[in-house]
């Protein structure tokens, strides 16, 4: 890489971080319009940030944003939307497989343990002795 590629490489970080800033300054201006609107608005009989939405921003279906925004709403809107049947067209429904239930273990000899005498304690001690203690 020569150095008129460094030069230029630095140049641009300095300029996109200068942009960067401008944005930033632009939105919290934006913010602060919208903000003092907010707050004005309802003082000088000026329609709502809300009824603005409603008029110029997306369509909802006819609804306001305070209406598409509430909790108990969002839950309801997203099952219509993404669950509406995506999964039965995807996998068709199958039969659940039957379960065969697990073999019984085979029984201890007269001189053996059973595999829960055999097993350790969880303290890595084995087990006692009635008696002994």
């Amino acid at each position: 890489m020569s150095w008129l590629g460094l030069v230029l490489l630095v140049l641009g970080a300095y300029l996109a971080y200068r942009l960067v800033g401008v944005l930033l300054k632009l939105l919290m201006f934006v913010l602060a319009l919208v903000g003092a609107y907010w707050f004005l608005a309802p003082h000088m009989d000026w329609p709502t940030v809300s009824e603005l939405v409603y008029v110029l921003g997306p369509d909802f279906g006819g609804r306001r944003i305070e209406e598409v925004v509430q909790p108990r709403a969002i839950a309801g809107e997203v099952t219509d939307r993404v669950v509406d049947g995506v999964i039965d067209r995807i996998l068709p429904p199958q039969p659940m497989p039957e379960v065969e239930p697990l073999p019984e273990p085979a029984p201890a000899q007269p001189g053996e343990l059973s595999p829960a005498e055999s097993d350790p304690s969880p303290g890595g001690e084995g087990l006692e002795a009635p008696g002994q203690g």
